[in-house]
């Protein structure tokens, strides 16, 4: 064999990826393991905004907090609840140490898998030629994956600058508890940390754009969640828009519109939780020639950019801004250029919210599902009548399945309660592979678990027919609703 043949077919294909976060490194690994040479480019920390400022830091900000939540039973034997305080150094070094071990583990899998980690900002300098800006160096690999990530939304709002207005980047990270805080924005992140806040005993106010809490998802499940940071006393503000933020006496006074006229708050700490945008100034993406679409990188089914060899995975690309969603995305785009032709087509995104209660959903909404099917079965299993639930004294909340009416296809799972992202995996399951009511009836589960509860709420959809349910009374045809 001739030598220059033997050169040629022992090169590997250089693949180059712009941004270290989920999307990012799982690119990277996924396509070092399929004999790719490749380079990574990140200009923060390896875990990019989930590992650094978002998934991680906040669950760990939620389960301490919850825990400190439950400190609450201690007054049934007699101790002053009024002295007892969480220690936010503590909070927060707990909080860092996980970052750092994650951190730490993503950075032991790039090493071993080969990786070159470049710490700087790339910039597209042509269709697949990138300028590392800090030090000048070009690099022209064969193929190229953005994963620059996203970034918080600060709304045009007087006063958004001022000291103590911050985003959810800098809420994980606080040297100590404000005694009142308001919250902008009343999706995921508002929610998130209304829980955090208040299970800290700090004071909250939520003012949300809309009509109520997480307005993504149906309804029944908000208010559920509503409902139980209300009992927390959190103070909802739904349907009202911040107009203005400003100084007075030390303090942040807060006015906005709302349904019954203008309000103000005065409060020690204002958080902005309108949501996040992707991250691609820095990018020069006009350079390459690369299309957006409504302020992200338009991509097809196989996360291909109009660029050929361009390729762009997660936040970059729009839709919902989560960290599995870019896992997946990543190893769709790497398949597509080792030729194993996956695609993104048909598959469906969990979504989930870690509060208590939390929320998780995968598929349709209720009000997506009445618009999509021309006749819909709900079913609904309350945790109430759950023998796992009762037992662990968690009995708030209810799991929801829908199905085509027509077909008995599951479209859509819906739940709210302790634990129920937890038992997303089996929901998402069941709407990716299309499974019909009587497929989740028939499958055993185990007992008693909470994963009962989609089971039961399969039979209440199908035929009325859940166990451990109360039947409800069947509508006579012509008797009126």
């Amino acid at each position: 064999m001739q030598a220059s043949l033997v050169s040629t077919l022992n090169k590997k294909r250089q693949l180059l990826v712009i941004g270290g976060g989920v999307g990012g490194y799982t690119a990277a690994i996924r396509a070092a393991k399929d004999g790719f040479a490749v380079t990574v480019v990140e200009s923060g920390a390896l875990g990019g905004t989930c590992l650094n400022v978002g998934c991680i830091p906040t669950k760990s900000l939620l389960h301490q907090a919850y825990l400190f939540r439950q400190t609450e039973s201690l007054g049934y034997f007699g101790v002053d609840l009024e002295r007892l305080k969480p220690a936010v150094e503590a909070v927060m070094s707990i909080k860092d140490q996980a970052v750092w071990q994650l951190v730490q583990g993503v950075k032991t899998l790039v090493k071993k898998n080969q990786i070159t980690l470049i710490q700087g900002t790339g910039e597209f300098v042509g269709p697949r030629s990138v300028r590392i800006s800090e030090t000048g160096a070009v690099l022209d690999p064969d193929l190229v994956v953005i994963a620059s990530g996203s970034e918080p939304v600060i709304p045009p709002i007087p006063g958004h600058d001022l000291l103590g207005v911050i985003t959810s980047d800098g809420a994980v990270s606080l040297k100590a508890l404000p005694k009142s805080v308001l919250i902008v924005g009343g999706g995921v992140i508002g929610a998130e940390f209304a829980q955090i806040f208040s299970d800290f005993r700090v004071k909250v106010t939520v003012v949300e754009k809309l009509e109520r809490l997480l307005p993504e998802e149906d309804p029944d499940v908000a208010a559920v969640l509503q409902a139980s940071l209300a009992r927390r006393g959190v103070e909802f503000f739904t349907g009202a828009a911040v107009r203005e933020i400003k100084r007075a006496n030390g303090r942040l006074l807060v006015a906005y519109a709302t349904s019954a006229g203008p309000q103000e708050t005065s409060v020690d700490l204002v958080l902005m939780a309108v949501g996040r945008r992707p991250r691609l100034a820095a990018l020069k993406l006009e350079k390459a020639g690369i299309q957006l679409n409504a302020g992200a990188i338009q991509t097809d089914d196989r996360c291909r950019t109009n660029v050929p060899g361009v390729y762009a995975v997660g936040d970059a690309c729009g839709g919902l801004l989560l960290a599995h969603k870019a896992g997946a995305e990543a190893e769709c785009a790497v398949a597509d250029m080792a030729g194993h032709g996956w695609s993104m087509t048909g598959r469906v995104i969990p979504r989930a919210v870690y509060t208590s209660p939390e929320i998780a959903a995968v598929g349709l909404t209720e009000t997506e599902a009445r618009r999509t099917c021309a006749t819909l079965k709900i079913g609904k299993f309350p945790f109430s009548a759950s023998g796992k639930a009762v037992a662990g004294g968690h009995t708030e909340g209810f799991v929801k399945v829908m199905a085509d009416g027509q077909t008995d296809q599951i479209v859509g799972i819906s739940m709210v309660g302790a634990d129920v992202t937890n038992l997303l995996g089996e929901a998402t399951l069941a709407v990716q592979m299309e499974l019909t009511l009587p497929a989740l009836m028939q499958t055993v589960h185990p007992h008693p678990t909470l994963t009962e509860a989609l089971m039961e709420a399969a039979h209440d959809a199908y035929d009325n027919g859940a166990i451990h349910l109360i039947p409800r009374p069947v509508r006579t045809p012509g008797a009126g609703p």
